[in-house]
């Protein structure tokens, strides 16, 4: 059926996320209101709006006209003129105002609005600042509105248009129309395939350079997403043969262009040519540099006696791996859960304050510092706070000229710690300075590109303290006991009950992926209330190994919602009630990547009030766009958390993720109870699976130059 076109004024906004981007608003026509619901940002009452598409029931809002595309026309008439300046897009402009302004200039009110501030300030009661206000407002929404037709007609869609706008301002369409691979460098929501279909639509050849080096870039750039710092040229050539089909000759050209123009570098490694982006290269190239001359250092150990005379007794075991930490300037600490990794650090921390060294803690995220902190009692903080990271600039203050002021840097969850943000730490270590790096080796290599703690401790370049034995007794024992198992290859065991009390870890074996979603609703909104007093909207956490499927953490959100939230509906975006995610670090709002709160309250335009632990954060739309529903999250996005109860959900439609250290991740985040709930095959699959992707990265050889 063909689509529909209505024309007609904003009367009001219901919703709008200007990130995402969508809105909700209703146009008064000459058939009366309609709801139009769009992706589509900027809107606001008074607009003059052509909108395309069709009706469609919902559910709970009725019927609604979706949008495929949305179009913002100058106001036409005394009436729109009057409501689009009365519609608070100028500051202290209000109806009362834009009625006197309408009235004084009649239908010549258009032509006064082009021609600028001098005519406007004609009206009585304008004065100079206010006319120049009005008159930018209308020439930016006329650019705006003139960018967004020419984007459009060059093949955006509505919502990529926004976007492009956003970043590029009014000369977008001159920037795409020169170099559309642009878009998929710098605006966000934009890929490589999107970008190459524009530049088919205006006329760029399958074998421009322009496309081929745009193609070399994208490959290296997936290769980085997936963890890797370098590919092997052949690899990079077949890759981009395939994206672009063209000839690997061409792609040979194109790759050499880009190390000339200092993009890429070519380094000889045993593969070949070695192929990196230069600000990956130079960042392995100089954390490898900064860790030997810091390992080289000559330091006076720092004693330790009396230490086993304090609150918490070491074991002898624990004893050799505080001598070993104490006696380097760069020391690796790694074990697994009960080990008493945060026992070394408690200690290596009262080992410090005797002698008079300044010992500074910090963690890759949010929640990992916080732990850090109530487990020591001292102060801990995310990297990003340390290292005083300014987000306007995308800078860290402290570098080679500003160093931490420290004498011992102790870094928890180093795991988690990529390439880069290793090389930028070791900016700012000064020499002198002691560095701990912290974390359990058998957990999940970092989300970002590089393995640099695996690399560090493989290297022999450092000493290693390992922890072996198990000292965790009591609650949560069984889950230490499960999570042993799982690196042994071996089924964990559920635990019996002791007396009156549950046990601790439990495996629900359901086969099909349907069976197993709503296992984990009945778990989450019935069964672990009831038995183990906690709060299944607060204290439990699902945890999945992807996004998609059944049991994938979109449909289990969507699912848990329904039950934990009722409220919420089909509510287009967060509604109260909601547990949401943190995506990206706030330094504004001091929330952080991986943290999770509860929303309390949601404005129309799309803000939102998020409780995080014991403070409430407002958040405007645009920052909204950065949380996400939490009720089931990802095991990569859990790491470095710890929760009260966890979830862990394995089905064999997660087939190319299971991995023995994945579930070994998953379990080791649950502190009072775990629950794996699943597929017999699929956990088998997973404890079979014990391969360690391979990461493309020189770290090791770096590390042992010299």
């Amino acid at each position: 059926m063909a689509d529909l076109t209505i024309n007609g004024r904003v009367v009001r906004v219901v919703f709008a996320d200007e990130a995402k981007p969508y809105s909700v608003f209703e146009v008064a026509t000459g058939e009366g209101p309609v709801f139009v619901a769009a992706q589509y940002a900027g809107i606001a009452p008074g607009q003059e709006v052509r909108v395309t598409g069709g009706f469609k029931d919902h559910p709970r809002y009725g019927r609604r006209f979706r949008a495929t595309t949305v179009l913002v026309l100058a106001p036409e008439g005394i009436d729109g003129l009057v409501a689009w300046l009365g519609s608070g897009r100028v500051p202290g402009v209000g109806p009362k105002l834009a009625a006197r302004i309408v009235g004084h200039f009649g239908s010549a009110t258009r032509e006064i609005l082009e021609a600028g501030a001098d005519r406007l300030a004609e009206a009585p009661g304008i004065g100079r600042a206010k006319a120049a206000a009005i008159a930018q407002a209308w020439s930016s929404e006329r650019t705006v509105r003139e960018t967004f037709v020419l984007l459009c007609d060059i093949g955006l869609t509505p919502s990529q248009a926004s976007r492009a706008v956003r970043v590029f301002g009014e000369e977008a369409p001159a920037r795409v129309k020169a170099n559309p691979y642009e878009l998929a460098r710098v605006v966000p929501g934009i890929g490589f395939r999107t970008a190459d279909g524009i530049a088919f639509r205006i006329g760029i050849e399958a074998s421009s350079p322009l496309r081929l080096r745009a193609a070399a870039r994208h490959v290296l750039e997936s290769a980085a997403e997936a963890g890797h710092l370098y590919l092997a040229i052949e690899a990079l050539l077949e890759e981009s043969v395939r994206v672009t089909g063209r000839s690997e000759e061409e792609l040979r050209l194109a790759v050499a262009d880009l190390t000339a123009g200092g993009e890429f570098v070519e380094e000889a490694g045993p593969e070949g040519v070695l192929v990196y982006s230069v600000p990956l290269w130079r960042a392995e190239v100089q954390a490898a540099r900064r860790l030997r001359l810091l390992s080289a250092q000559e330091i006076q150990p720092i004693p330790t006696d009396g230490l086993a005379g304090d609150a918490v007794a070491l074991a002898p075991s624990q004893v050799r791996a505080l001598s070993t930490v104490v006696s380097a300037s760069v020391a690796v600490l790694t074990g697994g859960p009960g080990t008493g990794k945060t026992t070394i650090i408690s200690a290596l921390l009262r080992a410090g304050e005797r002698a008079g060294r300044k010992v500074v803690l910090a963690a890759p995220t949010g929640r990992a510092a916080m732990r850090m902190k109530e487990a020591t009692g001292h102060e801990a903080k995310t990297l990003h706070r340390l290292l005083e990271f300014n987000p306007r600039d995308g800078r860290f203050a402290r570098n080679e000229s500003f160093p931490l002021d420290a004498d011992w840097v102790v870094v928890d969850e180093s795991s988690m710690l990529d390439a880069v943000m290793l090389d930028v730490l070791l900016r700012a270590i000064a020499p002198g300075t002691r560095l701990t790096l912290v974390g359990d080796a058998d957990q999940l290599p970092p989300v970002g590109p590089g393995d640099p703690f695996r690399a560090l401790a493989a290297s022999g370049t450092v000493p290693v303290a390992r922890l072996h034995e198990v000292f965790r007794q009591g609650t949560g024992s069984s889950i230490v006991a499960a999570a042993y198992r799982i690196l042994s290859g071996k089924e964990p065991l559920s635990a019996p009950d002791q007396g009156d009390q549950p046990g601790d870890f439990h495996l629900v074996i359901r086969e099909e992926p349907e069976e197993i979603a709503r296992m984990v609703e009945t778990l989450v909104a019935d069964r672990i209330g009831a038995r183990f007093g906690l709060d299944p909207r607060t204290d439990v956490q699902v945890l999945a190994p992807m996004r998609k499927g059944d049991c994938g953490t979109d449909a289990l959100n969507k699912r848990l919602r329904a039950r934990l939230n009722p409220q919420a509906g089909d509510h287009p975006g967060l509604a109260p009630g909601d547990r949401v995610i943190q995506n990206r670090n706030n330094y504004d709002r001091e929330v952080f990547n991986g943290d999770i709160g509860s929303v309390v309250a949601a404005s129309g335009d799309g803000g939102v009030r998020v409780r995080f632990d014991d403070r409430e954060v407002a958040f405007d739309s645009e920052e909204a766009a950065d949380l996400s529903l939490a009720h089931a999250i990802t095991v990569h996005k859990s790491q470095g958390s710890e929760f009260a109860a966890v979830v862990v959900v394995v089905s064999t439609q997660h087939w190319v993720m299971l991995r023995r250290n994945l579930l070994y991740t998953a379990v080791t985040r649950g502190r009072r109870l775990v629950v794996v709930c699943g597929s017999r095959r699929a956990i088998r699959v997973a404890l079979d699976n014990a391969r360690l992707e391979p990461r493309n990265t020189r770290m090791v050889e770096r590390l042992r130059e010299g």
